[in-house]
This record gives C-alpha cells, structure tokens and sequence, in this order.
C-alpha cells in the first residue's frame, strides 16, 4: 500500500512537473527559436525560468526515488546480483514510472493552454526536445546515483559467515 501510495503521489508531482516542463519549452522555442543552455541572457526571460526550475525539480524527483529504492538495490547485491545489471533495471524503473506522468505532462499542455500559433512542426520539435531532455535527465541521474549506492554491499558480512 505504500509503495502504491509513493508511485502514484511521485507520478502526480511529475504530471505537474512535465506540464510545466514542457510549457516552457514549447513557449521557448516559439519566442526564440532553439535553447541554449549556456546563454546568460536569457535568464531573465520567463520560458527559461520556468525550464530550469521544473528541470531541478524533475532531477531532484528522479534523485530521491533512486534514494528511495537503496533497500532494493542491496538486496539484489547481497543475493549476488550483477552491477550493471541492477542499475539498468533501477533506471528502467525510474522510466516506467516517469514517462506515464511525462505523456500526462505534455497532453496537459495542449489541453490547458494550447499554442496561439499551432504549427505541426513546431509541437514535434518541442515534444522531441523534452522527451531528450527527459531521457539525458534519467541517465544523467539514475546511473550514478544507483551506480554508488550499488558499490555497498550492506550483505557482505551476511554471506561471509555462511
């Protein structure tokens, strides 16, 4: 019940996050163009505003459930679970779980506040410019932090004494 009750409060959250998320890159690239994370200027535009706090807010999301799943991952490491493929199958959770609420996320965009200038072109270069950002996000995020949490063996001393 729990967990249940975690997935479906984390998946909510990331609904709201990737509406947001994606709002502002669908904003962005209607007023400038493209995005460039490196431009300074461009802090003081609101679309840029918007796109780096929902992006700290989705990594933090995405930061405190691989947090959350160090119980599982030391129990896969004690019963002899191979490294690699435990922070595979973690970050395959993490997308399991983030990309239900990242549809969610785009389809509330258009629903809430639909494009005043609606271009086919320019909705799939917004919804491909998310969906990348969402997926470098989950590497970027997932395989160092269940790569860490992979290395302690909280068992070891357990098998040592069979």
């Amino acid at each position: 019940m729990r967990d249940r009750l975690y997935s479906l409060a984390y998946g909510l959250t990331a609904s709201l996050l990737f509406f947001v998320f994606y709002l502002s890159v669908r904003i962005h690239l209607s007023l400038f163009g493209g995005i460039s994370l490196s431009s300074i200027v461009s802090f003081d535009k609101t679309p840029q505003i918007l796109f780096y706090s929902s992006l700290l807010s989705l990594t933090s999301l995405f930061f405190f459930h691989s947090l959350h799943r160090l119980g599982d991952i030391g129990v896969m490491m004690a019963v002899g679970g191979n490294r690699l493929g435990c922070i595979w199958l973690h970050t395959l959770v993490l997308f399991l779980l983030f990309s239900p609420s990242s549809l969610v996320g785009f389809f509330l965009g258009k629903l809430i506040s639909p494009p005043g200038d609606w271009t086919l072109g320019l909705e799939f270069m917004s919804w491909g410019t998310g969906t990348a950002f969402f997926i470098l996000l989950g590497f970027v995020v997932s395989f160092p932090t269940i790569g860490l949490s992979s290395f302690v063996d909280p068992y070891r001393s357990i098998r040592r004494q069979k």
